[in-house]
């Protein structure tokens, strides 16, 4: 990914989107975790605790990664929380 590779990052409703160039706020350094910390953010979106995932192109996207280290097709991710179905 190079420096002026935009992301769109949106709800699973695609009603909280956000647009962000990575020269700016973010980073090619950042990872993908703090990205999504920072769209949480943007958004208003409160965490309540959850473990958020991300996904693009319908694959989850490792939160350790650096915004460098993905490939040029992954700039729109889908971010929602973790569920789990079941019992205790």
């Amino acid at each position: 990914m190079i420096a002026t590779t935009r992301i769109e990052m949106s709800d699973l409703s695609q009603q909280k989107r956000m647009n962000t160039d990575l020269s700016d706020e973010l980073t090619p350094q950042h990872t993908v975790e703090q990205a999504v910390e920072h769209y949480l953010s943007r958004s208003g979106i409160h965490d309540n605790g959850l473990r958020w995932n991300v996904y693009s192109r319908g694959v989850r996207l490792d939160k350790k990664s650096r915004l460098s280290d993905l490939p040029e097709a992954d700039t729109r991710w889908t971010v929602m929380p973790e569920v789990a179905a079941g019992g205790r």
